[in-house]
């Protein structure tokens, strides 16, 4: 009898023992969570300042709190910005008009906007004798009226070859690409050389048959499509475009 009243009071203390150490251990971790809650809830801003300054040594940024913009002032932002922009190409436009008007050059010049500025279209017949890129006597007026718009804006100027599609056959070019470069690029020299327009303001593309205005299933649509665009390149454009150049020379510097 004595033997086994031992044996269960060894068992009693063991079970005894595992109840309080599954006390404490349950104890422990709800201390542990509360005290985490706390933590989370109550901000020490001393706390918050020490991680702004360590996050802005590592982003190498600055430690000031940044004011979310909400969406709708940003729409406005936009909106005002496109509205700007507009306003801008409007009265370009009508500054445009108005000198050919003034020049009695309604029928020479036609002008129209796009996204990437104001376009002044000049005929084939204006400027060049078929096949040929020499300026035509009939084109210095219009010219001369060009010539006055451009040196009263800073924005730069791309001026833009066209033909039909009828394929050229004579000596002088090879293609249309050909005749199209020639011809903008006789445009530009009458522009600097004779005028005296900064070179640095001018680039010259020549898109042979490849960007007509309207098909080419008429004589008289033909006649439409043989051109000379001169761009006056919307300013913002202008500062994309340099800052690509910007980014390109650095790339190839690296």
């Amino acid at each position: 009898m004595p033997r086994r009243d031992r044996r269960r009071g060894k068992n009693d203390d063991m079970g005894e023992s595992s109840w309080m150490d599954t006390y404490a251990d349950t104890i422990t971790l709800l201390l542990t969570f509360f005290i985490l809650l706390y933590s989370m809830s109550a901000v020490d801003s001393q706390k918050l300042k020490q991680l702004s300054e360590a996050l802005q040594k590592s982003l190498k940024g600055s430690t000031a709190v940044t004011k979310v913009m909400d969406i709708n002032d940003i729409k406005v932002d936009i909106d005002k910005a496109k509205k700007d922009v507009k306003e801008v190409k409007d009265d370009l436009e009508k500054k445009v008009n108005n000198a050919i008007q003034n020049n009695n050059l309604n029928n020479v010049i036609k002008v129209r906007q796009e996204d990437r500025g104001i376009i002044l279209q000049l005929d084939e017949t204006i400027l060049f004798d078929s096949g040929r890129e020499e300026l035509k006597p009939t084109s210095i007026q219009a010219l001369d009226t060009i010539t006055t718009l451009v040196n009263g804006m800073d924005n730069d100027i791309l001026v833009e070859g066209h033909t039909d599609n009828v394929p050229i056959h004579n000596s002088r070019f090879a293609s249309n690409w050909d005749l199209s470069t020639a011809r903008a690029v006789s445009v530009v020299s009458y522009f600097v050389e004779k005028k005296g327009i900064k070179p640095t303001r001018f680039a010259v593309k020549g898109y042979g048959e490849f960007k007509p205005l309207v098909d080419n299933s008429t004589p008289e649509n033909r006649a439409i499509n043989r051109r000379v665009d001169i761009l006056i390149v919307d300013q913002k454009d202008d500062q994309s475009q340099q800052n690509k150049q910007t980014q390109n020379t650095k790339n190839q510097s690296k």
